[in-house]
């Protein structure tokens, strides 16, 4: 573009609304919110001095730092090196600058200049050039001042504009009702008084308009309305003015008669009346939705000849559906030039009943310049002369916030080559030859654009981690974004993370998402309200469940109904976008909704609620049992005093295959823990006893021991209430077995003393023999083989005694492990091979993997190489099979040394790398110092001594603060033998402290091997 003299390349200025700068070389971005506050005052007062102390007071909230004064004018020189002519534009001046602008330059002189205008019009006579200068000044604002995002100082400086603002639209409004032109004015007054409801100049003129139109009971309704609300918000009545105008309705008083109309009115924007123009300005930081444009430009394109188009977007309150179509229509206009109409339906607006389609057609003839005297107080007829007037002319049309079908079904109209876009929160699924937008979260990209338009690129840059966790919880709805960037807008010296950390808060997430008039709460709460009861019920009641996604089985236990019935009500929410259909069965909350479904089953207490949440709790408790029943065949059963009527795996709505049942423990995982929690907070403590168990062992496949053994706590807590040995038992057994996982093996020893104990006061061998086999894995990983050795043969006794034989197998799989440390590898062979063929008659995977790496390091203990690599192989596949993240480190490991014997190193390192990746992965520490010690080997192997020596200490480390033992033995004497190889002479200390240990545990020299 050219460069010009220096008027050409002056800027121009737009503060009614969000800040915007118009150069010759197209908008500039101002950054930084202290920045934009500081031209905004310069702005506001144009031509006058500003102090830098009220900079400062504009520029932060409250309790403004040292540095303030330094910061402000470090912001004016900022804004000078920005805008063009930057030093001519802002002058220093006194205490303070000056922003030197003309009336042509600043949209608030040119709104200013357009009032005095109409002023002086007025008091002339010329009522209708009056009213031309007060639609010319109206039209120019945009909203308040940085779009509400000032702060205190701007933001009472914005509300004076705002009351100035209101002043011209009420006078624009009385000298269109003298004209006669009171139906062209009724849409504008209906939108403005839903924005000040308690306003009643704007209400009385609202009321005086429909009258004139010759909509006597709509107008008795607005008034209404307005007596309602000031009884409710302020406890008042209304006017006396206000109840003289209605009483004159309600009697039809002859002197209240519309006046003749003006053959010269004023039209909007000084506009022909057949092209009407009432389109909402376009948001100007509109961000994302690429392609649901493109959905609707496509959908023009592609539209048939003879047939109007007609697109529907629909989605939750706050999804920016307004602003898409607002934005889709600004850049299809050009395509429609026979009028573009918007009309807000009011089907979910705070306060406000939905408009009908009686009135809706009386606003879009009167806003298509139809005079009010020929607009039909019929149904009928006013239908009949809506499509007669649409007829024959390309027009867009938006009817926004639309309720249900039936609203707007009429108000389409019919003529070809007119587009309609509908926007509504419900999917309008009666409407017919209908384009379906729904729309969903908006992606990251656009919630960053937007975080950054409002905030600047460098406080979002400064804080990037937490501007995306902040993106997160606003779950990708426009409005909370908004909303959540308005209040660090309107807060300078707060970051980003404060605001994060208020929101982590679930209490009060909803709260830090609201602002004076709106709010995602209070969005939610009109879809919420507008619930036939059923569906009402149903919403409160699913705000019992603890998780994020529901399926048909727990939403039909909440809601007491069959699965079929259940699912009707489910997809009902999906229709008012009060729930999201995922696959098949399967139902989520937004995240956002569900906190607010969470407030409302709490603040609407109802005696139907305990029940539901029992039922819930009773199909985890019997589908999480038949999941674990079918995953770990031969398991124990409970049926203690608190429990029902045992059932096999298998029966109708059991599992019929490990991997479904491991499938629905997968996605039920985090709610069953938080049932955990709530059934106890409710005093259901068999619920509370009783689930836990089946965590416990889905956690033995998965690893998450850390959640598993609180949940396992809470049930021990529970079943310590409930006097019920039993549960008191298995409580502490998978409680032990958890802490044995992640390397608390003390922890894990007095648990299972404590189990022990409470089975043999039950006499029940069963248990006792667990118990003892339990405590022969702990004690073998402390070192105490001979100890071991004895708890495992006695245990597997006893099972056999007993007929247990899922112990009978793994009491044989932990003799054999021990039998390998003691160099007992024949007799590891035969006892791992039989307690496989237990495994494999049971079915039973995930023990049989265990079973399979302890023959496997048999094997290789007796040189049999191709045949344990074979069974550590087979291992992994199985653990591959079930994803058990615990075991698969421990696995690869042991893979790695059956290579390194074969002399397969580069084989073995591809095998280590993955193990030590997969174990950093696992929450499970139990075998990391076994896979450090592995690494070690290999590298020793390799020749990277160094590299090995650090795997050694780090396999040391772990090992000395979980006392295993037999690993921290091997770690000192594969660190001797790493030191040796570097010339280090004090490496026979380390050896003769190993030969010590192992020999302190009963293994001999040849059972075990240096680096």
């Amino acid at each position: 573009m050219r460069q010009g003299t220096g008027a050409d390349r002056r800027p121009n200025f737009r503060i009614l609304g969000s800040l915007e700068v118009l150069t010759a070389q197209g908008p500039l971005t101002i950054t930084g919110a202290l920045r934009r506050r500081v031209l905004a005052m310069l702005l506001l007062d144009a031509g006058r001095v500003i102090p830098v102390s009220r900079l400062v007071e504009a520029g932060w909230d409250d309790d403004p730092p040292e540095s303030a004064a330094h910061q402000v004018r470090k912001a004016v020189a900022g804004l000078r090196h920005r805008l063009p002519e930057g030093a001519e534009l802002i002058v220093t001046d006194g205490p303070g600058y000056r922003a030197v602008v003309d009336e042509d330059q600043l949209d608030l002189l040119s709104h200013r200049r357009l009032l005095r205008r109409a002023h002086e019009a007025g008091d002339e006579g010329r009522r209708e050039q009056a009213a031309v200068h007060l639609r010319e000044a109206l039209d120019l604002w945009r909203g308040p001042v940085l779009a509400g995002s000032g702060g205190p100082v701007i933001d009472a400086m914005s509300t004076a504009l705002e009351e100035q603002r209101l002043a011209a639209a009420e006078k624009l409004y009385e000298l269109a009702i003298e004209a006669g032109d009171s139906a062209s004015v009724i849409g504008e007054l209906r939108s403005l008084a839903s924005q000040f409801p308690l306003r009643e100049t704007l209400r009385g003129r609202l009321m005086l308009a429909l009258y004139h139109s010759g909509q006597q009971a709509a107008a008795l309704d607005e008034f209404q309305q307005i007596r309602q609300l000031l009884a409710e918000e302020l406890g008042i009545d209304p006017s006396s003015a206000l109840c003289e105008l209605h009483a004159d309705i309600l009697r039809q008083e002859p002197a209240l008669g519309p006046p003749e109309r003006s053959p010269g009115r004023a039209q909007h924007g000084g506009t022909s009346p057949s092209v009407p123009q009432t389109l909402p300005y376009d948001v100007p930081d509109f961000s994302g939705r690429a392609s649901e444009l493109e959905r609707i430009r496509a959908s023009v394109d592609r539209a048939r000849e003879g047939s109007p188009t007609v697109i529907a977007i629909d989605g939750m309150g706050g999804g920016g559906k307004t602003a898409l179509a607002v934005r889709a229509a600004h850049q299809l206009a050009r395509r429609y030039p026979d009028g573009q109409l918007f009309v807000d339906l009011r089907g979910f607006t705070p306060g406000q009943k939905p408009l009908s389609t009686f009135c809706a057609q009386g606003d879009l003839l009167a806003a298509a310049g139809m005079p009010s005297e020929e607009i039909p107080g019929v149904p009928a007829g006013r239908s009949a002369l809506w499509q007669s007037y649409a007829r024959g002319r390309r027009m867009l049309l938006i009817l926004d916030n639309a309720d249900t079908s039936e609203q707007v079904r009429t108000l389409i109209p019919a003529s070809p080559g007119s587009l309609t876009l509908v926007t509504s929160r419900p999917r309008l699924t009666d409407l017919d030859g209908v384009t379906w937008i729904s729309l969903g979260a908006l992606p990251e990209v656009d919630s960053h654009e937007i975080l950054r338009h409002s905030l600047g690129a460098e406080r979002v840059e400064q804080e990037p981690e937490a501007a995306a966790e902040l993106l997160r919880l606003c779950g990708g709805l426009p409005l909370a974004v908004r909303i959540a960037t308005a209040r660090l807008s309107n807060r300078p010296r707060w970051t980003v993370q404060r605001l994060v950390d208020r929101m982590q808060d679930h209490g009060r997430r909803l709260d830090e998402l609201s602002s004076e008039d709106r709010g995602v709460a209070s969005a939610l709460s009109l879809s919420y309200a507008s619930l036939p009861d059923a569906q009402r019920t149903a919403f409160r009641l699913l705000g019992h469940h603890p998780g994020r996604y529901i399926d048909l089985g727990e939403a039909a236990a909440l809601l007491d109904q069959g699965a079929l019935e259940a699912e009707d009500l489910l997809e009902r929410l999906v229709d008012v976008r009060l729930l999201e259909a995922r696959e098949p069965g399967t139902y989520a909350f937004h995240d956002l909704v569900r906190h607010f479904a969470r407030r409302v089953a709490q603040g609407e207490a109802d005696p139907r609620d305990q029940p539901a949440v029992e039922r819930l709790l009773d199909h985890y408790l019997d589908t999480a049992e038949r999941a674990c029943d079918t995953l770990f065949p031969g398991r124990t059963r409970y049926a203690g005093a608190a429990g029902g009527p045992d059932r096999p795996a298998g029966e109708e709505g059991g599992f019929a295959a490990k991997e479904s049942a491991l499938r629905w423990l997968d996605r039920h995982r985090d709610s069953l823990l938080a049932a955990v929690d709530i059934a106890h907070g409710k005093g259901l403590l068999r619920h509370a006893a009783r689930l836990p168990r089946e965590l416990g062992f889905h956690s033995s496949i998965r690893s998450y021991d850390l959640e598993a053994n609180g949940a396992l706590e809470t049930g021990l807590a529970a079943s310590r209430q409930l006097a019920d040995p039993a549960l008191m038992r298995l409580n502490l057994t998978n409680l032990a077995m958890g802490q044995w996982r992640l390397g608390r093996i003390r922890d894990t020893i007095t648990h299972l003393e404590d189990a022990l104990e409470l089975s043999r006061s039950m006499d029940d061998r069963r248990s006792e023999a667990e118990c003892k086999a339990r405590l022969g894995q702990a004690y073998n990983s402390l070192g105490e083989l001979r100890r071991a050795l004895r708890l495992s043969e006695e245990a597997n006794r006893m099972a056999r005694e007993t007929g247990f034989a899922r112990l009978h197998g793994s009491s044989l799989s932990t003799l054999s492990q021990v039998q390998v440390r003691l160099g007992q590898f024949s007799e590891a062979v035969t006892t791992a091979r039989e307690a496989l063929v237990v495994f494999d008659t049971l079915d039973e995977i995930q023990l049989s993997v265990d079973a399979l790496s302890y023959l496997a390091r048999a094997l290789e203990g007796m040189g049999h190489y191709d045949e344990a690599l074979a069974r550590v192989t087979e291992a992994v596949t199985r653990c591959e099979a079930l994803r058990m993240p615990s075991a698969l480190p421990l696995l690869l490991a042991c893979r790695a040394d059956v290579l390194l014997r074969t002399g397969r190193v580069e084989d073995a390192l591809g095998c280590v790398v993955q193990a030590l990746a997969e174990a950093v992965r696992s929450t499970d520490a139990i075998h990391r110092a076994f896979v450090h010690l592995a690494a070690a080997r290999t590298y020793f192997a390799l020749g990277d001594f160094p590299e090995a020596l650090s795997h050694n200490r780090s396999a040391h480390a772990i090992a000395g603060r979980m006392e295993l033992r037999y690993e921290e033995a091997q770690a000192l004497d594969g660190i001797a033998a790493t030191r040796e190889a570097l010339g280090d002479p004090e490496a026979a200390d380390d050896r003769l402290r190993a030969g010590s240990l192992f020999a302190a545990m009963g293994v001999p020299t040849a059972a075990f091997r240096s680096s």
